[in-house]
């Protein structure tokens, strides 16, 4: 997101629940558990009470779990599942063009880049080294107290770019094999600008320290009132038996 990566950075900046719910897809051993069917757009499924039962809460456990699990177990293509596709509009699966294009979300006051050409590897391209990421943090420093602006007016540069997408397809070259994913000088490249947190094999050793006491679920709401929080308990019946 953009800056994160940068070796110095501490703090992480813009849409941070489009980064949770990716990575609610991808990293199922991190993901509590729901027993509500998939809906679109996919991140309301999130507005549901979740159990949370037996996963880390504290960063180091989490680096933990995340060094501690192979790459078999990284979902890479969640949205080829056939549940999870069913309910995506059909226009959304025509053209897998517009999935990585190299372009700016906007929604109002708030632009996020998809910096798509980061992550090729989730498209099923081969990953080269990355660009420099564009700087956003003037933009993201823009939101809705400035009243009476004409959004699309302001945004025009960045509207105009979604609207001429398809000039803004990354470079790409398909992966033939698991091993080649990526360019050979991608890894080293990474391990200097990266943040891979690797641990040492002793450390890995360590016991993932689990909080057993209840937690509030995500974006909680009421059973009277679907616009408020939620004072339910944070495991729903039958929850424990199901995935996601």
């Amino acid at each position: 997101m953009c800056g994160a990566m940068r070796p110095k950075r501490a703090k992480i900046e813009g849409c941070l629940s489009l980064l949770q719910l990716w990575a609610r897809f991808r990293f199922l051993f991190l993901c509590p558990r729901l027993n509500h069917p998939y809906t679109f757009p996919l991140i309301t499924r999130w507005n549901h009470p979740a159990c949370y039962a037996r996963l880390p809460s504290t960063l180091k456990d989490i680096q933990l779990l995340l060094d501690q699990r192979s790459e078999a177990e990284l979902e890479w293509t969640p949205y080829e599942d056939p549940p999870i596709r069913a309910v995506i509009p059909e226009e959304f699966l025509q053209n897998p063009n517009a999935w990585h294009v190299k372009v700016v979300l906007i929604n109002y006051a708030t632009v996020e880049p998809h910096q798509s050409d980061r992550v090729l590897r989730q498209f099923g391209c081969r990953q080269p080294i990355s660009m420099d990421h564009e700087e956003f943090d003037e933009q993201h420093k823009i939101d809705l107290r400035q009243l009476n602006t004409n959004w699309p007016r302001y945004w025009s540069g960045y509207i105009d770019m979604w609207g001429d997408r398809q000039e803004y397809i990354p470079t790409w070259e398909a992966i033939i094999v698991p091993e080649l994913a990526c360019v050979p000088e991608y890894m080293p490249w990474f391990r200097i600008h990266g943040k891979p947190y690797l641990l040492t094999p002793e450390q890995r050793q360590r016991q993932i320290r689990v909080e057993r006491e209840r937690r509030e679920p995500l974006n909680p709401r009421r059973q009277d009132d679907e616009g408020s929080p939620s004072t339910r308990p944070r495991c729903s019946p039958g929850a424990s038996s199901t995935a996601m």
